[in-house]
């Protein structure tokens, strides 16, 4: 048998072997996870535990929200993480949460009533949580203005009715007196179309119920208690609370104008923006805090990775009230003030979009804003050169320290030295390697 033949034997067996494990159904278990709702810097994330993490990861003084749950997880292979079926088994644990630091007990909880407080609706990502009394009352008002919205817009079905009735009369009026010659002004109100409410601005979750972790910086162990005295098999998980390294500067959410869902950040002020040809570019500008790549990824989900020597850039708070300016050296080309647009899709063979400012005529036909952005403009005729950008408050007038990006054009006629320059280590590759055979040959 030859080197061929044996090297398609073994491949077949692996493809074999791979396409019946790919095959096989998941193995479901019953287990105690934790469901999370962490404060993550700006708003809320949500993920669970499974009994393969053995760390959380929660910021410190701030509220943060554990549940042990039961329910049935699996592993799906495809994505190389654990699954939870909620949906299939979601059963609350009993007992209090003990927090242990350094095998001592420093705090028992009980479960406690919360809710999350959205001010700009449930998309948006800025949200507070409120807890016990409050939550309920935040709640109540959020439903209480749900059904005066619904109340309304019953209102508005009915004075839609009332509207078309009252249009086709008008019109059926000046069709009569047209096929009776009269041809003078028409002296007939002509029908108003009545406006629609507006829906609820704000978004209130659900209460529900869960310990509330609150804890300054450090190393802690915690279990679930059961009345009984034992602890539950499973709930016992390390929790590392950490903190920002440093708050400082402004961070950027660029909107390309040509691809408008491919959002990109430039959060470090020593990172530089690029641009080729005409440019229309939408600034959002944040205030950043800078944490453990590690942490902050598996604050967001324990299933995620990270690496312990890195640092990442978060935005936690908008620049409100602010301009954006850019400008060459000493000379202000544009100051923009932040607006809302539309993004509309444009029908034809090849699917596509354009961005609209959004005016009252969007308005009065029912659409929303898509976005809030400050619009740069990046026009073909401006010198090849560097740009600075930055932001200034309107407050006072200054610019806000460390917001300054530089944006520099690139010459289109000079891309094929960068395709040159990123095959020069493959080149390189494949002359030491010939080089090293010819020498072997010899």
């Amino acid at each position: 048998m030859n080197k061929k033949t044996i090297f398609f034997i073994v491949v077949g067996i692996l493809v074999l072997g791979g396409s019946i494990s790919w095959a096989q159904a998941p193995l479901f278990r019953e287990q105690l996870v934790y469901s999370l709702t962490s404060f993550n810097g700006s708003g809320f994330s949500s993920s669970f535990c499974p009994q393969s993490e053995g760390t959380l990861y929660f910021i410190a003084n701030f509220n943060s929200v554990v549940s042990p749950r039961k329910t049935i997880v699996y592993y799906w292979p495809i994505t190389r993480r654990y699954m939870a079926g909620f949906s299939t088994l979601n059963e609350e644990v009993p007992g209090k949460l003990e927090i242990w630091q350094g095998g001592k007990l420093i705090n028992t909880l009980d479960k406690q009533k919360y809710v999350l407080y959205y001010p700009e609706g449930y998309w948006s990502e800025k949200a507070t949580i409120y807890l016990d009394d409050e939550a309920q009352k935040y709640y109540d008002e959020y439903k209480a203005a749900v059904d005066e919205f619904n109340k309304k817009l019953q209102e508005y079905y009915q004075a839609m009715n009332y509207y078309q009735q009252q249009l086709n009369n008008f019109f059926e009026e000046v069709r009569r007196r047209r096929e009776a010659g009269d041809t003078g002004p028409l002296d007939i109100p002509i029908p108003q179309q009545p406006e629609p409410p507006e829906f609820v601005k704000f978004y209130v979750t659900e209460p529900a119920e869960g310990f509330i972790l609150n804890l300054p910086v450090g190393n802690y162990e915690i279990k679930v208690r059961m009345e009984d005295g034992t602890i539950f098999e499973g709930s016992e998980k390390n929790l590392i609370v950490f903190t920002s390294r440093r708050r400082e500067g402004v961070g950027y959410e660029i909107i390309p104008g040509n691809r408008w869902t491919k959002r990109e950040n430039c959060d470090d002020p020593s990172w530089i923006i690029h641009a080729v040809g005409k440019n229309e570019l939408y600034f959002n500008p944040f205030y950043q805090e800078e944490y453990n790549e590690l942490y902050y990824n598996k604050l967001q989900d324990p299933q995620n990775i990270g690496r312990l020597e890195s640092w990442k850039w978060v935005h936690v708070d908008p620049v409100n009230n602010a301009q954006i300016i850019l400008g060459r050296r000493e000379e202000i080309l544009q100051t923009v003030d932040k607006a809302p647009y539309f993004v509309r899709q444009v029908s034809g063979p090849e699917l596509g979009y354009e961005i609209l400012p959004y005016d009252e005529e969007l308005k009065k036909s029912g659409y929303q804003p898509t976005f809030e952005s400050y619009k740069v403009t990046l026009g073909e005729d401006l010198p090849r050169a560097d740009y600075q950008i930055y932001t200034i408050s309107r407050e006072t007038g200054e610019h806000i320290p460390k917001s300054e990006r530089t944006i520099r054009f690139l010459k289109k006629e000079n891309g094929a030295y960068l395709y040159a320059v990123a095959f020069l280590p493959l080149v390189v590759g494949a002359i030491a390697i010939i080089g090293r055979s010819y020498r072997v040959e010899k």
